[in-house]
């Protein structure tokens, strides 16, 4: 049903945002998972240290799950952010859509006038979308940042 052009804007709008999370994402797990998991895996170090080679293999195996629990929190809490976030999208694309589905009639795509009229106004909502979502990453990084310096307390 899309028109090549159209279609051709939908897809530079998905780019637009996926670059943009990707940024956001890969920040966020350059400068503060790579060190959660490495003082989780240093922590797991010191358990086997701390065990030697007398110590119960039940408590060597409980402090070394113990340090994981961090990691395990902050790849849980990245996963649940970006699905939220993706599932809010998702459902606001889903809008422009039922707009641009609410502006179509019977015999409307045989008017290329017309057809034109209703992609164009579906991209326009879907790019304000795309606009609104990306200025939402910062508070998202935050609320994980924030959640991650939480794991240490």
């Amino acid at each position: 049903m899309a028109s090549a052009s159209a279609q051709s804007r939908a897809n530079a709008l998905n780019q637009k945002i996926e670059a943009q999370a990707g940024l956001v994402l890969e920040d966020i797990e350059r400068n503060y998972v790579r060190k959660i998991g490495r003082e989780s895996f240093a922590c797991a170090v010191k358990c086997y240290d701390k065990a030697g080679t007398s110590g119960p293999q039940e408590a060597l195996e409980q402090c070394a799950r113990n340090c994981q629990v961090p990691y395990q929190q902050s790849a849980s809490l990245m996963q649940n952010e970006v699905a939220q976030f993706q599932n809010r999208l998702n459902r606001n694309m889903q809008e422009c859509q039922e707009r641009a589905r609410d502006m179509m009639y019977p015999g409307i795509e045989n008017d290329a006038r017309k057809m034109t009229k209703v992609e164009d106004a579906l991209i326009k909502c879907m790019g304000q979308q795309v606009d609104e979502h990306i200025k939402l990453l910062k508070p998202m990084k935050e609320r994980i940042v924030s959640t991650f310096q939480n794991f240490k307390k």
